[in-house]
């Protein structure tokens, strides 16, 4: 199947507020260094946020290529630049581009 939810979701997942929240939150983080879950769990507006659900819709972002999770925590990595899509699909070296 194209899209599955991930291994770490326990039962029906995150709600689609909750995921859209948690992503908002990691792209205005664009220039930090990567978060925790912790400290993304503490930016969102509700009182108390399970691991379990912050882990979830991370490893969802990170399946549809939204971000990138690692040891050091999670980082905002889509890239929505236009001219560097357009350089891509013409196959033009980066170098050569400028």
């Amino acid at each position: 199947m194209l899209l599955e939810l991930p291994d770490s979701v326990e039962g029906r997942g995150p709600s689609m507020a909750t995921l859209v929240e948690i992503a908002r939150i990691l792209e205005e983080a664009r220039g930090e260094a990567p978060l925790s879950l912790a400290e993304v769990a503490r930016r969102m507006p509700a009182k108390r946020v399970r691991h379990s659900t912050v882990r979830a819709c991370v490893d969802f972002l990170d399946r549809l290529g939204y971000v990138t999770a690692g040891s050091r925590g999670v980082q905002w990595t889509l890239v929505r630049d236009e001219k560097l899509w357009k350089t891509v699909r013409r196959g033009v070296r980066l170098a050569e581009a400028r």
